[in-house]
């Protein structure tokens, strides 16, 4: 009667590893969508290579030093500004 506890122990074991590993596997390899999220024409957003007042891109939530952004997509310079400025917590 051990014996036979012994396999089906061992079998539920290996059943629930490969399980885990299985869920693992399909969970890291799920795409990651933050990252795919298309950016916005510098066109659509107004942008402009100079500042309007104190909303400069350098000053935005979204920048990205030295010459990018979160959502706007191409270069963007740190004295730019934009429709969608929101000014970065400091």
């Amino acid at each position: 009667m051990a014996r036979w506890f012994a396999v089906v122990a061992r079998r539920s074991l290996l059943q629930h590893a490969l399980r885990v590993a299985s869920a693992a596997t399909v969970l890291c390899a799920a795409p990651n969508l933050a990252g795919a999220a298309p950016k916005i024409s510098q066109k659509a957003v107004a942008y402009q290579d100079h500042p309007e007042g104190n909303k400069r891109c350098d000053n935005c939530l979204q920048f990205q030093p030295p010459d990018a952004c979160k959502t706007v997509e191409g270069p963007i310079s740190p004295q730019g500004s934009c429709r969608i400025f929101q000014a970065a917590r400091r």
